[in-house]
């Protein structure tokens, strides 16, 4: 009898972790296996463990038939959970030798001591997965700081700062969502993290689509800039050194305002799975497609290629490449469901015919918004390299 219901346990333990674990290598097709395809593959660690146990706990408590569909399903699963942690080292390796090749062979130590004594000591850590990074330091926070924009909209920035004196570099994060939703609060964990490192973190607000329209957004972050220039000595900004960081609809805006003409002088830019293209992107979406992205640009945009060419053009960070351009990183995953990466590699590829400094890390395993999960694999590497990056070109 305890056989016969430890047969049941196992099928449904086996089967369960199979279920979740497949997600590491299928597209997820809906919004809702979307954030398993997310977050599944980030947390290989903790699935290597998980299903380990599952293989050895079938072993244990079944028999016959029930113990081989298990051991079968059991042993999928951990295979499926192992393939992340299998491309690191390659994927750290390439990493390095483009770090090297834009920045100089001693590209991680262009930071002071103590900056790097704050900083993450390696690209992964099996100890980080499961423990966490370390509790940033007290910042002094000011969130609600009042925009003034071109046509008397109300938005807001939050402003996040350690207890350094003097001046310092800043970093201005812009938070992703389609364009339609989002908030600087949701920049508030890595606002903290940049300004643990010395950085004053400035996380800043646009309105949203569809109500809004190209080109409302990027115009309000250009005021968020003038606002942020303003108020420079007030926040201990040096106004030579600062950086746009943006995630997904995010990093859209982040590479526009850094190759536009802003009211702060930006050195370098980090945009981790941007729309570098959005007609490509409207033309060619991918499949499966989870959220409806040529909705989404649409919306943004207000029409679709063909009605509003030059929008999409003028939309387009690809469209505005030229020589002279800041120094920029470009982060996104191999796996990414919202945005395809061959727009990255494009983007890269023209960057270097200018002769700009750029740097293009490729995340086998990630998906899109992967670091959403700040312990994960693509998360800790983006981390690591960001903080680098960061200390080398500001």
């Amino acid at each position: 009898m305890r056989f016969i219901f430890g047969g049941i346990a196992a099928l449904i333990l086996a089967g369960l972790a199979a279920a979740l674990e497949m997600w590491t290598i299928v597209p997820g097709p809906t919004l809702a296996t979307l954030i398993l395809a997310v977050g599944i593959p980030e947390l290989a660690p903790w699935g290597v463990v998980v299903c380990a146990a599952i293989l050895a706990l079938v072993q244990y408590i079944s028999r016959g038939w029930p113990r081989i569909v298990a051991t079968v399903f059991a042993a999928g699963a951990l295979g499926c959970a192992t393939v992340p942690l299998l491309f690191v080292n390659a994927t750290i390796a390439a990493a390095d030798d483009d770090f090297r090749r834009a920045l100089g062979p001693d590209y991680a130590v262009a930071a002071s001591d103590r900056q790097r004594a704050r900083m993450s000591a390696t690209p992964f850590s099996i100890v980080t997965s499961f423990a966490g990074y370390t509790r940033a330091a007290a910042i002094h926070e000011d969130a609600g700081f009042p925009v003034i924009t071109r046509d008397g909209a109300h938005l807001t920035l939050d402003v996040y700062r350690s207890a350094d004196s003097g001046l310092r570099p800043a970093v201005v994060l812009i938070y992703g969502g389609s364009w339609q939703h989002g908030s600087p609060a949701d920049m508030a964990a890595r606002a903290r993290t940049y300004a643990a490192l010395g950085y004053t973190a400035i996380a800043v607000d646009y309105r949203h689509a569809p109500a809004f329209q190209y080109p409302t957004q990027i115009n309000d972050v250009s005021d968020a800039l003038a606002t942020i220039a303003h108020n420079a000595r007030a926040w201990n900004v040096d106004r030579a050194r600062v950086a746009v960081m943006g995630y997904s609809a995010g990093a859209q805006l982040a590479l526009l305002a850094a190759y536009g003409p802003e009211p702060l002088a930006i050195k370098a830019v980090v945009a981790l799975y941007a729309p570098e293209d959005l007609t490509q992107g409207y033309n060619n979406p991918p499949v499966p497609d989870p959220v409806n992205v040529r909705a989404s640009i649409a919306h943004y945009i207000g029409g679709t290629p063909v009605q509003d060419p030059d929008a999409y053009a003028a939309a387009s960070p690809l469209s505005h490449v030229r020589s002279g351009l800041p120094a920029t990183l470009l982060i996104g995953g191999a796996r990414d469901e919202l945005v395809r990466l061959e727009f990255q590699h494009q983007m890269r590829d023209r960057l270097h015919l200018q002769g700009d400094l750029v740097i293009s890390i490729d995340l086998p395993c990630s998906n899109h918004s992967f670091d959403e999960l700040p312990n994960g694999l693509g998360a800790q590497i983006a981390r690591y390299y960001t903080e680098r990056f960061l200390a080398a070109t500001l």
